[in-house]
Formats: C-alpha cells, sequence, structure tokens
C-alpha cells in the first residue's frame, strides 16, 4: 500500500526544522516578538552580534582572512528598521511589489509580508538570507529571497516600493544605491529608507540634490537611542504621485 504522507522533503514543518538547526548550528540565536500597531511579528536573531565582529577583526588584522564585503553589520537589528515597519504597517500593501534592499535579518520585509506585499529580499551577506528566510516563513507563499550586491547586480522589473534600514553609512556606496534605485523603483514610487542618526546620514539629502529625487525626511527621537532616527522618503520626476497602497 502507498503511503499517503507527503515526501519529507516537501513537509513545510520539516524544512523549517531544518532551516533553523542550520543556523542555531552556526549561531547562538534568541527569538523576540516585535509589535508594530496590531501586527506582532516573531524575530530569530544573533544573540550577541558585537562578539561576530570582535571575533573577525584579529582574523583580518593578521591576514587570517580577508574583509569579506559584507562584513557581519546584518547580525545587528538596527533601530532605524523599527522606524520603517511603523510607516508599511499604515498601508494595505495587498499584492503590492515590495523590495527589501540590504535585508539583514529580514524584519522589514517580514512586516511587508505581513501586510500583503510581494517581498523580495535581498542582500550581500549569505548568512543573512538564512535568517530572512527563517523569519519571513509564515508569508513564505509571497517572498523570495536572494543573495545580491547592489553595486553589480540587478533584479527583473520594478517595485512601487524600494525599503531601507541602516544601508546609508558608507559615501562609496551612495552612487550605487541612487543608480540601483532608479533602476528598479516603479513609476510613482518610493523609496523608504531609515537611518540611525549618523553624520553620513546627515550629509545625504546634500549629496542627492539636484539628481532628480524629491526626498522627504523625518526625524524621530527615542529615549533608548542617543541620537535621532531619520526617515528619509524618496521618489523620481516631482511632482511625487505615491504607489498603489491605501492607509488604515
Amino acid at each position: 500500500m502507498s503511503s499517503r504522507n507527503p515526501p519529507e522533503s516537501t513537509c513545510p514543518d520539516i524544512r523549517r526544522a531544518r532551516l533553523e538547526a542550520r543556523i542555531r548550528r552556526q549561531y547562538e540565536t534568541v527569538c523576540e516578538a516585535y509589535h508594530f500597531d496590531s501586527l506582532t511579528v516573531q524575530l530569530t536573531r544573533v544573540a550577541k552580534p558585537d562578539e561576530m565582529l570582535e571575533r573577525m577583526e584579529p582574523d583580518v588584522a593578521s591576514g587570517a582572512a580577508a574583509v569579506p564585503r559584507w562584513q557581519p553589520y546584518w547580525a545587528e537589528l538596527w533601530g532605524c528598521s523599527l522606524a520603517v515597519c511603523d510607516v508599511l504597517v499604515q498601508h494595505d500593501l495587498q499584492g503590492v511589489r515590495v523590495l527589501d534592499l540590504g535585508c539583514g535579518l529580514g524584519l522589514t520585509g517580514t512586516v511587508a509580508a505581513a501586510r500583503g506585499a510581494l517581498v523580495t529580499m535581498v542582500d550581500a551577506a549569505p548568512p543573512a538570507l538564512l535568517f530572512a528566510r527563517l523569519n519571513s516563513w509564515p508569508y513564505r507563499d509571497r517572498v523570495q529571497v536572494r543573495l545580491l550586491d547592489w553595486r553589480r547586480d540587478r533584479l527583473a522589473g520594478r517595485f512601487p516600493w524600494i525599503v531601507g534600514a541602516d544601508i546609508l553609512y558608507d559615501r562609496e556606496d551612495w552612487p550605487f544605491l541612487e543608480a540601483f534605485w532608479r533602476a528598479h523603483l516603479a513609476p510613482g514610487g518610493r523609496v523608504l529608507l531609515g537611518e540611525g542618526g549618523r553624520s553620513t546620514g546627515g550629509e545625504f539629502p546634500a549629496w542627492l540634490d539636484g539628481r532628480g529625487w524629491r526626498l522627504d525626511r523625518t526625524e524621530l527621537a527615542t529615549a533608548r537611542h542617543p541620537r535621532p532616527f531619520r526617515l528619509f522618503q524618496l521618489c523620481l520626476d516631482l511632482p511625487c504621485h505615491h504607489p498603489r497602497t491605501s492607509s488604515r
């Protein structure tokens, strides 16, 4: 008699358990709940992200290891990502394509997917993609996760929303990011960026001026962060028309 049970490799629970086990073999993790309006998201993250950087630095200094392009910054849950999520939950994103650029642990992309978006999460750090897949697992039917370097890679199609949290820290990346946004933003779309209050973030609007973008900036102060977060919303071709969304 043939078994009616699906092959083990196709069972979602088994595949999720294997993914989680793979992560835990490499990293000490914690799982935390994050609340955005009426939405709650469970996020698995690296328990001690600072230790990853501390372990890497002596190896790089001694020449025992090369500095990876991405470094371990993906392992940190940057506070400004929470501000980006607070914006996303205010919109009905049902069926809207959203690109989470430099997705890291995948929080912003997961929130977008929870709001109904068709999400593409990309990052240059392969370990980040494991966490992004795990954290977006409840919405895996509308999430794609892939390796991407915005300096050289391109995607098919355009997106009404491109979101990113703390991806402006390196001035050398700005020309590549601007070109990437221009190549991938849908007509009338917006780029939504969270920035951690660094001096580079303060210089970014002046750098962008004259390149055909409209930029709206908001600063958000929190008791737990020494510098105000910045939210940048960018759109091309003035006047800016927002993508198909509806506020709740």
